[in-house]
C-alpha cells in the first residue's frame, strides 16, 4: 500500500490526473515497444548508475519513457539490484519484464546471431563467427540422434532424415555461455517450439480453404523454401500460394533453391547442365516437396505457409532491380521475363 501510495503522490506531483495518470503508467510500464520480435544485447557495465542504463535503453528503443522507467526504480527498488553483465531483450518485452531481466546478467555470454533462412551449414559459419566454438562442433551436436526424442515437433521427420534438424534450427539471437554448442542447439530447438506452438500445430493439422491439412515437417520444408525465395511479407505469402497451387495441380514445383542445396551452395544460380541432375531435391524434375527442408525458416515464413493468401498464381520471379512477379499462366510469365529480366541475368 505504500508503494501505491508513493506512486499517486509521483503522479500527481507530474501533473497528471487520476485517471491520466494511470493511463499514462499503464501504457508505459505494460505495453511494450514493438508488438514483433526483436531481439537486442543489451550491456550493463560494472558500477554503471540506473540513470545511465534507463538511457541506454531508451537509445536503443527498449522502453517508451524513460521517465515512467525512472519512477518504476524508485517505486520497486529494482535499480540497486541491477547486474552487469549481457542480456538479451527483446523490443516486444514490457518496462517490467525488462526491469525483471535486468537482475539476471551473465557477463561471460556469447551473443549468437543467425538470420532466418540459411541451411544448417551456413548456420555452422555463423556460430564460428560469433566466437562461440566451432562450426564443426555446432554441426556435430546438431546431428545427435537423441534430439529427436526430446522434442515433439520432430516427430513427423523422417527417421532417415538428413541432416537431422535442419529447418527446426531456429534463427534469431541468442546469449549463450562460452563453448556451450549443446546450450545454442537447445535454446535454438526451444524456440522453434515456442514460436511453433501446439495451438499451431493443431491448427495445421486442419485444412482451410487456401492450403490442405499439412504436417509439422510439411510447412517447415515449405517455409524453407519460401525464405530462400522471398524477402517481404506480401511475397512470402504470394510465394507459399504459388506452391500450394502447384502441388495441388501436381506440377513440378521448379524451385531452383532446392537444387542449389543439393549441390551445397547458395549461388549462383544452377547452370544448364546441373538443372538436368537427378536429385530428389530438383524439384524442376521431380513433382511435390523435396525430401526436407532446404534452410531453416523464421517465422514470418512459417506463418505465411500456415495461412497463405488466396491466389491463382503458378508463376513467379524476381527481375534485375529485385521486385518479384507473379503470374496466373506461362505466357504472362514469359512475357514478363523479356520485359522485366531476370535477377542476376
Amino acid at each position: 500500500m505504500k508503494r501505491l501510495a508513493a506512486l499517486l503522490v509521483v503522479i500527481a506531483v507530474l501533473g497528471f490526473g487520476t485517471s491520466r495518470g494511470y493511463d499514462w503508467w499503464n501504457y508505459n510500464v505494460n505495453t511494450p515497444v514493438s508488438s514483433k520480435s526483436e531481439p537486442v544485447v543489451f550491456q550493463i557495465e560494472p558500477g554503471e548508475l540506473p540513470s545511465q542504463v534507463s538511457e541506454d535503453l531508451y537509445a536503443q528503443r527498449l522502453i517508451k519513457d524513460r521517465n515512467a522507467f525512472d519512477l518504476y526504480l524508485k517505486i520497486t527498488g529494482a535499480g540497486s539490484t541491477f547486474q552487469a553483465g549481457s542480456f538479451l531483450l527483446n523490443r516486444n518485452m514490457t518496462l517490467a519484464q525488462i526491469v525483471d531481466a535486468l537482475q539476471h546478467g551473465t557477463s561471460t555470454q556469447v551473443s549468437v546471431t543467425i538470420p532466418e533462412g540459411f541451411p544448417l551449414r551456413e548456420q555452422a559459419k555463423f556460430v564460428e563467427r560469433s566466437g562461440l566454438g566451432k562450426g564443426a562442433d555446432y554441426l556435430a551436436v546438431a546431428a545427435e540422434p537423441s534430439w529427436t526424442a526430446s522434442y515433439s515437433f520432430l516427430s513427423s521427420r523422417p527417421a532417415k532424415a538428413n541432416p537431422p534438424l535442419e529447418g527446426y534450427l531456429f534463427p534469431d539471437t541468442y546469449l549463450v555461455d562460452p563453448g556451450d554448442v549443446h546450450g545454442l542447439v537447445k535454446a535454438q530447438l526451444d524456440q522453434f517450439g515456442n514460436v511453433f506452438s501446439t495451438a499451431l500445430r493443431a491448427q495445421i493439422a486442419k485444412s482451410t480453404a487456401n492450403r490442405p491439412a499439412e504436417s509439422v515437417e510439411s510447412i517447415v520444408i515449405l517455409a524453407s523454401m519460401v525464405d530462400r525465395e522471398a524477402n517481404t511479407s506480401t511475397d512470402r505469402g504470394n510465394v507459399c500460394s504459388v506452391y500450394y497451387n502447384r502441388l495441388k495441380r501436381n506440377m513440378r514445383l521448379g524451385v531452383d533453391a532446392t537444387l542449389l542445396y543439393a549441390l551445397g551452395r547458395l549461388s549462383p544460380e544452377p547452370t544448364a547442365a546441373e538443372l538436368e541432375l537427378n536429385s530428389p531435391y530438383n524439384t524442376r524434375k521431380h513433382t511435390g516437396l523435396p525430401p526436407g527442408p532446404i534452410s531453416n525458416p523464421g517465422r514470418a515464413a512459417i506463418l505465411a505457409c500456415i495461412s497463405p493468401p488466396k491466389t491463382d498464381y503458378l508463376y513467379y520471379f524476381t527481375d534485375r532491380v529485385g521486385t518479384t512477379h507473379f503470374e496466373t499462366n506461362q505466357q504472362d510469365f514469359e512475357r514478363d521475363i523479356a520485359t522485366y529480366g531476370l535477377s542476376g541475368s
